[in-house]
C-alpha cells in the first residue's frame, strides 16, 4: 500500500491506496540555503553590471520592483531580503504587484507574500484596466503594448519572480513580469489568443508565440536587471539566476525543464493529483492547470480526480460563462478564434482535456454548475475513488475486490501544478 499524504488547500490529507507516486521528489533536489543562492546570484549576474553598480550609478533614484502576484508561490520575501541589502537609503522603492488580469490581493495576501517588507517600502497593485497605462509599441504578432506607469517612469527596474511551468507559455519568469504582469488588459487577450498554435505548450518556449510575443513586448521597456527564482513543487528554492532578462531566463528555464519534467512508461487507468494546496488550489482557475500538464497519462477515456480546495471559487467569470455556453471542445476552439475573452481560453483547455478523460474534482465547490459540466464533485478522497472506481478502494481486504485493485494502473501525484507528466 502507499501510505501519504498529499496537498488539500492549507491541509494534508492522509491516503491509503494502492498506485504508483510520480512526484518530483524522486529526482532529487539540489540543496543549497536560500540566504546562499539568492545573495550568490546578485553578486554574479549574467549580462548586467550588479546591483549595487546600477544603482551607485543613479542617485536618490526612484526604483521599481515587479514582483509576483498572489496566485504564485514566488520566494518573493527572501528575494527582497537579497535585493535590500545593495540598495542605499536614499532610494525610494516601490513594490509593483503584477496581476495581469488576476483579482487584486487582499491585505492577508500582502503579508503572506511579502513578510516584514509590507511595512517599509511604498506598494503599487496594477490594474491592466488603469486610464494611466501607457502605449509603448506593437509586436509583429500584432499585440498593441501598454504598461504600467509606475513601472515606465523608474529610474532602475527591476522583475523578480519564479520560473515553474507555464501551459502555453511554456514557463513563467522573466518576460512575464512585464506581460501580462503590468500589461493592458487588451495586450494581455491579444498574446494569450495565440494559444492555440501547437506550439504554445507547457515547458515548450521553441517556436511558441506565446513566448516570443511576450519576449518583444517586454523588450520595449526592458528592466535593468532582473532577479528569478526555481523552486520545486514545495516552494523550497533550488537555484536562482539574475542579469539581463532573457539570459536570466533562459537559464532557469533549462534548470525548471529537467526538474519539472517527470517520464513515465505507463498510461493509467486512473489518475489522482492534487494541484499542490494553497495558495495553487485557491479558486478552479488556477487549479485547472494540473489537468493540463497530467491528463495525458491517462489512457483514452480514464479517470482524472482533481485534489483542490478552490475555497475562492470558480475565479473568473468568463471562464464559467464560456463553460456554461460552448458545451463542446469544437466549439470552445472556434469561439478562441473567432471571438477570444480571456478566461475563455480556460474553457478550451478543459473542453480539450474532457475529450480524452472523465474528469473529477475533490473540493469545496458546489456540485450543481460542475455537473451541468461534466464533472463529478466530492467532498473527501475516499468518495472519489469509491465511486469512480467502483469498490471501496480504502482499507479493503476482500480478496475478489484486491484482485481487481490490482488490474487498475493508478497514478498518484502531490504536485501537479509544478509537474509536466510525459509519456516516454
Amino acid at each position: 500500500m502507499t501510505e501519504l499524504q498529499i496537498p488539500y488547500g492549507s491541509q494534508l490529507l492522509d491516503i491509503d491506496i494502492e498506485g504508483k507516486l510520480l512526484d518530483l521528489e524522486s529526482k532529487g533536489k539540489i540543496t543549497t540555503l536560500k540566504h546562499d543562492v539568492l545573495r550568490l546570484a546578485l553578486k554574479n549576474p549574467i549580462g548586467t553590471k550588479k546591483l549595487s553598480e546600477i544603482v551607485n550609478t543613479k542617485k536618490a533614484a526612484k526604483i521599481v520592483v515587479v514582483i509576483d502576484d498572489h496566485t504564485r508561490n514566488a520566494p518573493t520575501e527572501e528575494m527582497l531580503d537579497a535585493l535590500t541589502e545593495d540598495l542605499n537609503a536614499d532610494c525610494n522603492i516601490t513594490l509593483l504587484v503584477a496581476c495581469g488580469t488576476h483579482s487584486q490581493p487582499t491585505e492577508e495576501d500582502l503579508k503572506r507574500m511579502l513578510g516584514k517588507h509590507i511595512s517599509r517600502v511604498d506598494i503599487t497593485i496594477h490594474d491592466c484596466d488603469a486610464k494611466d497605462l501607457v502605449y509603448v509599441g506593437t509586436t509583429t504578432r500584432g499585440t498593441p503594448v501598454s504598461l504600467n506607469k509606475n513601472y515606465l517612469e523608474a529610474d532602475i527596474k527591476i522583475l523578480t519572480g519564479d520560473i515553474t511551468l507555464h501551459y502555453y507559455a511554456g514557463f513563467g519568469g522573466g518576460r512575464k513580469s512585464i506581460l501580462p504582469g503590468i500589461s493592458s488588459r487588451e495586450a494581455i487577450q491579444r498574446n494569450h489568443a495565440l494559444l492555440v498554435d501547437d506550439q504554445a505548450r507547457t515547458a515548450n518556449i521553441d517556436n511558441n508565440p506565446v513566448h516570443l510575443d511576450m519576449y518583444e513586448a517586454a523588450s520595449f521597456a526592458p528592466p535593468d536587471i532582473v532577479l528569478n527564482a526555481v523552486t520545486d513543487a514545495t516552494g523550497t528554492l533550488v537555484d536562482a539566476y539574475a542579469g539581463e532578462m532573457n539570459a536570466v531566463f533562459l537559464k532557469g528555464a533549462a534548470v525548471a525543464r529537467d526538474m519539472f519534467r517527470v517520464e513515465t512508461n505507463d498510461l493509467f487507468e486512473v489518475l489522482l493529483v492534487s494541484a499542490g494546496g494553497f495558495p495553487k488550489d485557491r479558486n478552479l482557475y488556477q487549479a485547472l492547470k494540473a489537468v493540463e500538464n497530467c491528463y495525458r497519462v491517462l489512457v483514452p477515456g480514464g479517470k482524472f480526480i482533481l485534489v483542490a480546495e478552490c475555497r475562492d471559487g470558480i475565479g473568473d467569470v468568463y471562464f464559467e460563462e464560456w463553460m456554461n455556453k460552448y458545451t463542446s471542445y469544437e466549439a470552445a476552439e472556434e469561439a478562441i478564434k473567432t471571438n477570444f475573452v480571456l478566461g475563455g481560453h480556460k474553457a478550451y483547455y478543459m473542453r480539450k482535456a474532457l475529450e480524452r478523460v472523465q474528469l473529477s474534482i475533490v473540493s469545496e465547490l458546489d456540485s450543481n454548475t460542475l455537473t451541468s459540466w461534466g464533472l463529478n464533485v466530492y467532498k473527501s478522497v475516499p468518495e472519489a475513488l469509491n465511486a469512480e472506481i467502483g469498490f471501496n478502494v480504502i482499507n479493503n481486504t476482500n480478496t475478489d475486490i484486491a484482485d481487481t485493485k490490482a488490474k487498475i494502473k493508478i497514478g498518484i501525484l502531490r504536485n501537479g501544478l509544478d509537474t509536466l507528466l510525459v509519456q516516454s
